[in-house]
This record gives structure tokens, sequence and C-alpha cells, in this order.
């Protein structure tokens, strides 16, 4: 079930669907599974998540693309026999794609995501953060490429770098194969308006937040703490294009190595394992 607040912004996400022609890149709403917990404190556990992405600014001057994006995701818990992570979170950041040809086969991509994470309550210098990626292409013959680079990424649930790494190939004329490190993918073009894919990829977050203890007092300052989920995903979907350049996408899956973190009213920090539940996900997309 959905809190209040989850409600009011899906609602108004819903509201903006007749102008995301024009202005939006990406609507998408998943849901976990409520399963159970397999190891840690709890009985019970799920995520929910909806968000949307909207272009700001597009610049192309010879072989170098510039693309500014504003973001917008909210996420909530339902983490039964715990008193961590009730809050409703947000992450609001603003996304900037570099891209430089090198010369005819090689590339440099560089992204920063700057960003606030919060529960509305705690807005401190302590919410800012951000992804970063710093990365160069090589493409091959056959419209195939190799990349390697450094990434930081709050789905990881934390803010650590790790390297970055794929192979990208058409396997057929319509099927392309991405494979590497965070994101593996295979996707089948069936026809110009409908296609499928399988996708292994992380899909968690980093929220900071305030505290109610037990004793009615707000931790604030250095007691500010953190809420962080991990998991991978491992799903199949299919985009089906509606009109021009609008898309709707379905996907389903199962979730593996999740965890969850956070500190409970009594500013204990409680941890758990969910179980390896399915997920679902709809969006709509839109290819400008």
């Amino acid at each position: 079930m959905f809190t209040r607040i989850n409600t009011l912004i899906f609602v108004v996400l819903i509201l903006l669907l007749p102008v995301t022609k024009v202005l939006a890149q990406g609507l998408k709403w998943t849901n976990d599974v409520y399963g159970s917990v397999e190891d840690g404190s709890g009985t019970r556990f799920a995520s929910s998540r909806i968000s949307v992405d909207m272009p700001w600014m597009r610049t192309y001057v010879g072989g170098e693309k510039l693309e500014t994006d504003v973001y917008l995701e909210h996420t909530s818990f339902r983490w039964t026999g715990v008193a961590a992570a009730e809050n409703d979170y947000f992450w609001l950041s603003v996304p900037v794609f570099y891209r430089q040809k090198r010369d005819g086969n090689n590339e440099l991509h560089l992204r920063i995501e700057p960003g606030l994470m919060s529960d509305l309550n705690s807005m401190g210098t302590e919410s800012f953060g951000a992804n970063a990626e710093i990365s160069g292409r090589s493409y091959l013959r056959r419209g195939g490429f190799i990349q390697y680079g450094v990434i930081v990424n709050r789905t990881f649930g934390d803010f650590k770098p790790r390297p970055l790494l794929a192979w990208a190939t058409k396997v057929t004329h319509s099927t392309e194969l991405l494979l590497g490190f965070p994101r593996t993918n295979l996707q089948t073009r069936w026809n110009g308006g409908l296609s499928t894919y399988a996708r292994f990829y992380p899909d968690g977050g980093l929220w900071r937040e305030e505290v109610k203890l037990d004793t009615g007092v707000t931790a604030t300052g250095s007691d500010i703490s953190e809420v962080s989920y991990r998991n991978w995903r491992l799903g199949t979907g299919v985009e089906l294009q509606w009109q021009e350049n609008i898309w709707f996408n379905a996907e389903i899956g199962q979730m593996r190595n999740r965890q969850i973190e956070a500190r409970d009213s009594t500013a204990a920090t409680v941890k758990a394992t969910p179980g390896q539940n399915g997920y679902w996900g709809l969006g709509v997309l839109v290819r400008l």
C-alpha cells in the first residue's frame, strides 16, 4: 500500500504524462514483491520507487556533446518488525554528460551528477552527494565497442569508486549484447515498434535522514544517519512504441544480493538481508 505522499507524487507524475512528449525522457515506477527477510532484523520487506527524468539542455558542436537533465526519484520502504527506514526518501539531481571524440574510433566520456539525498527533514550539507563517471570508449568493427573507466554511483548503496568495464557487439542484425560491469544487457528489436531485453544491473540507493528517538528527541548534527539499500536486478522486459517517439515499458524479474541498513528509533543500527524476491516495473520512455 502507498503512503499518502507516495500516492500524491504518483498522481502528479501521471498528470505530467500529456506533456512527456515534449519534456520527459523517462517516467518509471518499480515495486518489489513484499517478501520475507532471510537474515537480520524484521520479518518482511519491500521497496517502491517512482522517478522522472527531464531534459534541460542539449549542445552539439563538432565531435563534442553536452547534455544536462533534471532527475527526481522518490523511494519508500515497507520493513515489518523494525522501526527504521519509515520515511519517504528523495534524490534530486542534475546529471551532466560530456562526450568528446578523440579521433575516428575513440571517445572520452565524462558524467557528473550532483544531487540532494534526503527525507526532507534533514537538509544540511550532509545531504549532498554526487555520482561520477570517467571512461574511454573505443569503437570496433561492425558497430561494437569496448569501454573502460571508473564510476561512483549511489545505486550500490554508497559512494565508493568502482571499475566500469563493457564490451558491446551485434549478435545478429537485430540483437545487441552489452556485457560488462556494472550492467549487462541483451536486447532484440523485432521491428520498428517492438523490442525485448534481458538485463542484470544494480538498483539500490543511499539517503540521509533524521531519526526521531523513542525519547522524542530528534538526532541531529553528527547523529544524522544513513539509509543504505543494495540489490541487483535480473529482469526481462518489453518496449512497445505507442506513437512517434513515445514508448511503453514493462519489466519483471528477480532481485539478488539484497541488503538494507538503517538506524531505528533507539539509535541502533539495524540490518537485514531480504529474500531473493521478484519485482515488476512500468514506464513511459521518450526517445527524442
